[in-house]
This record gives structure tokens, sequence and C-alpha cells, in this order.
């Protein structure tokens, strides 16, 4: 992107930590890997770095996702379809975007960074001190 303007990393602040190192820990993976399609974008290398990219989010999808929701299923006090639907938003939205990808779309670093921005300022809004409270009753440290 020589001669365009650069998109600017997303910076860790307070605002996104819970105060459990578990979720902290999944949340900065989260700003590492959405840093990586930064970089990505910037450079212009979409072509041969985005594989590697869905490849992270997949991963970070699995490993967070299935044991968020696993340590969550028997509180009724908590929205648990609520971040059910946005894991699935996310899921699908990744699915949506490696199609794209596989049938030659050349906006799709730029869309899939949109997406990835918005959908995590929303889940750090909607998984709120409730949820943080109940994970860490349940041992999360």
């Amino acid at each position: 992107m020589k001669g365009e303007k650069q998109i600017a990393k997303l910076v860790w602040s307070e605002g996104y930590a819970s105060g459990l190192i578990y979720l902290d820990n999944h949340r900065r993976n989260f700003v590492d890997i959405l840093n990586e399609l930064v970089e990505v974008v910037n450079e212009g290398s979409c072509d041969s770095m985005l594989p590697m990219i869905f490849h992270r989010l997949a991963f970070y999808a699995e490993d967070y996702f299935t044991k968020k929701e696993m340590a969550m299923s028997d509180c009724e006090e908590l929205p648990l379809n609520t971040y059910k639907s946005e894991h699935d938003r996310f899921s699908n939205a990744i699915h949506r975007c490696q199609q794209d990808f596989s049938d030659g779309n050349t906006n799709v670093c730029s869309e899939l960074l949109s997406f990835l921005i918005e959908w995590f300022e929303n889940y750090v809004k909607i998984f709120d001190e409730n949820g943080v409270e109940y994970m860490r009753n349940r041992g999360f440290e």
C-alpha cells in the first residue's frame, strides 16, 4: 500500500481488560492477530499471508469459544445464547471471508479487518462483569 494511508494498529487499552488472566490473554491474543492483519493490509501481502491469519483465527475460535461456552453452560443468569450468537457470527464471517478469498475477492483483507475490529469492540461490551465474575467463581484466574 505504498502511497496509501496506513491503517493504525489497535492499541491495547484497559477498557479491554477483564481482570481475569485467562480472558485477558485471549483478548490480547486476538489483538495480536488483528494487528498482524493490519500489517498484512498495510504491506499489501494479503495473497501470501491471509491463509496464516485464517489459521490463527480458526484456532482462536476453537480454543476460546468452546472452552468459554462449556464453562458457562450451566449458568442461567448469563446470556449464553447471546455469546453463542456472537461466536457463530464470528465463525460465519471468517468462513465467508475464506470463501471470498478462495474466489479471488481482492478486498477480503480489508473487509475481514473491518469486521474483526467491529466484532471485538462489540464482544468486549457484551461480556460484562457478570460473566467475568461467574468465570472467576468457576476457577478461572
